[in-house]
């Protein structure tokens, strides 16, 4: 084995991480051996196996609890770490004793830090930390111990500037800092004409909206539901997720005609209902970086977002709309693109363009960089 990536995520479970590990590790897989040590799908209820090899990819699921308590506790950093921790720990130690060869520890979060930098201390490896996230450290206990952990590690690949700027504010030193590149697989996720791809999915043929996403308060679940009476009556509203707010989101489709819940849909279909949307929102409060926007750029699909966090590294003026938080705000923009056709194509025609240039396969070359292997 040359790289191990520790991750509380992966697929078959369903999220913005699992699709970043996926990408990463096909493409790893081309030149490295690599393993993934990770657990149980904790936020997707669907089968998965606890070893599964393929050529050069050796994947262990740590059975562990889910059942929701992994939502239940993202207000409570420090609970979730006692949650999270056991059995990633052990995953990595038993990994570690197996494969001696493995030559990079590659931990993703907070939450594979604290196991990567301990236990790669002890079996002699380097050790990489890819940042998914803006934690928020308040100046505690727990900020500290960040400091002290993220400081043991090799490197600290932040995701966006926010990222960056909250590593360099704990006193990580700059020289240590990196980027942890996203992209799109861009053979996969491909523009299909429009018309066809509402046809194939029994939609109706008018302005569609999509929101793709963990049904959670910072996602903007609410202020999007908030938003969806004050849209133009023939504009449809598709909701793809699931999570804690489901039942406020059936309720609110109850209330509203033209308000769809699809609940999850297989990773496989994601493409040709990116591309049946005419519009993608991304109204999150949190958002490191935004997946969800590539992808859609990826299907030639303009994107209204918030303009926190990290979306707006992704996002601008040429190819979507950004936007406070706010339903008023995101039914205003909605409903300018619906009625500005000219504005609309004049953003759709540069969606591919801008993910081909920033956002393709070729990134992986930094984590390569990185491994130094």
């Amino acid at each position: 084995m040359d790289v191990l990536i520790l991750s509380i995520g992966f697929r078959p479970n369903i999220g913005g991480l699992e699709t970043h590990l996926t990408d990463l590790t096909n493409e790893l897989a081309k030149k490295l051996k690599v393993m993934v040590v990770t657990l149980s799908p904790l936020t997707t209820k669907i089968e998965y196996k606890i070893i599964e090899k393929s050529k050069n990819l050796l994947i262990w699921r740590v059975p562990w609890w889910g059942g929701g308590l992994f939502y239940k506790l993202m207000s409570y950093p420090f609970l979730q770490f006692l949650y999270l921790m056991p059995p990633l720990t052990l995953g990595l130690f038993l990994a570690l004793l197996k494969y001696p060869s493995i030559r990079v520890i590659h931990a993703q979060g907070f939450s594979g830090v604290i196991p990567a930098v301990f236990l790669g201390k002890i079996f002699a490896k380097r050790v990489i930390v890819s940042t998914h996230y803006v934690y928020h450290f308040k100046n505690n206990f727990l900020s500290r111990f960040a400091k002290l952990v993220f400081g043991m590690a090799d490197r600290v690949l932040c995701v966006s500037l926010p990222s960056r700027d909250e590593m360099l504010e704990l006193g990580i030193p700059e020289e240590k800092l990196g980027r942890c590149a996203y992209w799109v697989d861009l053979d996969r996720f491909r523009p299909t004409d429009k018309k066809k791809a509402k046809k194939a999915l029994g939609w109706p043929d008018v302005f569609s909206v999509m929101f793709v996403g963990r049904l959670v308060a910072e996602k903007g679940v609410r202020e999007l539901l908030e938003a969806v009476p004050l849209f133009s009556k023939t504009i449809q509203v598709y909701i793809v997720g699931d999570g804690p707010l489901r039942d406020e989101v059936l309720r609110a489709q109850k209330k509203n005609p033209n308000l769809h819940f699809l609940g999850k849909i297989k990773n496989e279909l994601t493409p040709i209902y990116y591309s049946a949307s005419d519009l993608v929102v991304v109204p999150s409060y949190e958002e490191t970086l935004g997946k969800v926007s590539m992808e859609a750029f990826a299907c030639g699909t303009p994107v209204v977002a918030s303009s926190a966090g990290g979306i707006k590294e992704v996002v601008n003026e040429s190819v979507g709309i950004l936007i406070d938080v706010k339903p008023k705000k995101i039914a205003a923009a909605v409903n300018k693109l619906y009625k500005n056709r000219q504005l609309y194509r004049k953003l759709q025609k540069k969606t591919r363009a801008h993910v081909q240039k920033y956002y393709s396969k070729r990134n992986v070359k930094f984590f390569l960089q990185e491994y130094a292997i």
